[in-house]
């Protein structure tokens, strides 16, 4: 990978996003005591089966975007890949056999994946935008191919059963796996590499091979478990359902940055993540057991969402404010000693003080995002230096 700057391990926005996961944990905690003394189900051995495969369900997809928000890229097409794998094989199982649909509907996700990847690092193009379109062009699929309606996939439990330790489902025990292998590796060359990537400017972030097919090779990874995902929806319900995981992407991205994830790149936290999918999964079942409607739910997750980017933004801005004060001081000063030369010199020390301060501005606001973008340096000190 080409050089890239040193991403600081403890840093004021990682200090931001501690206290951030900190109170996290206190509403997790408070939510459970106030659903539990206002549920009797809530607690009950069923409820807390139900929970955990909520948690698992959202948590798959969460954990491989983690690693994307790292590198500085989102996949808002996470659910409609989910929902469009489970209409892959309800529609192909009665012709091809359950074993070979199933191979289908991953190779599904692996290939919308790619595509995803190779819009976004061949193609140029944001991956917000290059996602988003893939949502609506497979949620539409997903309705077309069986007109709206249910496919039923018969005899397909194996991924939506109890699995064979301590009585949890075959979904949570994959979640789990999922989410211990995904920590173990973020604190690997793993995570530190899709860091570096997303640390980078955006606009040089894509510019060496290595960094392009690390990055392709995160959507793929994401879009194959989109389809693990898809698979095990079908699998609960035994029907691949054109409604499925509707929404969900909204929630996977707000516990990404609620986690500790940055919009921006160079950060994320899969224990973060994995935290706030368990306390929205909490909050999501209790408002279920007082009979509060689904419709009231997805507006929760939408204001979650607005929330995790403002914090995201307001992590970034008391580092910039402050490079931007201290550059205005610096030029001030500069101009303040060079107003003293009387045979015309003080006005060519203006200028060299308020381009250093150019330089030193621009310098900061970058060190703040991790990293500087040359061209944008060499244009705004130009721009100052010319005034």
């Amino acid at each position: 990978m080409t050089a890239s700057p040193q991403v600081p391990a403890a840093t004021a926005p990682d200090r931001a996003a501690t206290v951030t996961r900190t109170v996290l944990a206190v509403v997790g905690v408070l939510a459970v005591v106030v659903f539990a003394l206002s549920s009797p189900f809530f607690l009950s051995v069923d409820n807390l089966v139900n929970l955990l495969d909520d948690i698992a369900v959202t948590g798959i997809l969460a954990v491989p975007v983690t690693f994307l928000v790292m590198s500085g890229h989102v996949d808002l097409s996470v659910g409609a890949v989910a929902a469009f794998t489970g209409i892959v094989v309800g529609a192909t199982a009665p012709e091809v056999g359950l074993p070979v649909a199933v191979l289908l509907g991953v190779a599904t996700g692996a290939v919308v994946g790619l595509v995803n990847g190779l819009v976004v690092t061949v193609g140029g193009v944001d991956s917000l935008a290059t996602t988003f379109a893939a949502m609506a062009l497979l949620r539409g699929l997903a309705y077309w191919v069986p007109s709206g309606l249910a496919v039923a996939v018969s005899g397909f439990r194996a991924l939506g059963g109890a699995g064979p330790v301590l009585g949890l489902s075959v979904p949570t025990l994959v979640f789990a796996g999922l989410a211990v292998l995904g920590g173990a590796l973020s604190v690997t060359a793993v995570g530190r590499d899709a860091r570096a990537v997303g640390a980078l400017p955006a606009a040089t972030r894509l510019d060496a091979p290595r960094e392009r097919r690390w990055v392709l090779g995160l959507f793929v990874v994401t879009g194959l478990a989109a389809a693990l995902d898809g698979l095990v929806r079908t699998s609960q319900l035994g029907t691949g359902l054109p409604t499925s995981a509707t929404g969900v992407e909204v929630v996977v991205l707000a516990a990404v940055l609620f986690g500790g994830g940055r919009l921006g790149g160079g950060r994320g936290s899969v224990g973060g993540t994995v935290l706030a999918v368990a306390v929205v999964a909490v909050i999501d079942n209790g408002l279920s057991l007082a009979n509060v409607t689904a419709y009231a739910a997805q507006v929760f997750h939408a204001a979650l969402l607005v929330l995790a980017l403002v914090l995201d933004r307001s992590r970034r801005r008391p580092r910039r404010s402050a490079a931007r004060r201290a550059a205005a001081r610096a030029a001030a000063s500069g101009a303040g000693a060079g107003a003293g030369g009387a045979d015309g010199s003080g006005a060519e020390a203006v200028g060299a003080g308020g381009a250093g301060a150019a330089v030193r501005a621009v310098a900061a606001d970058g060190a703040a995002d991790a990293a500087v973008d040359p061209a944008a340096l060499d244009g705004r000190v130009d721009a100052e230096a010319g005034r």
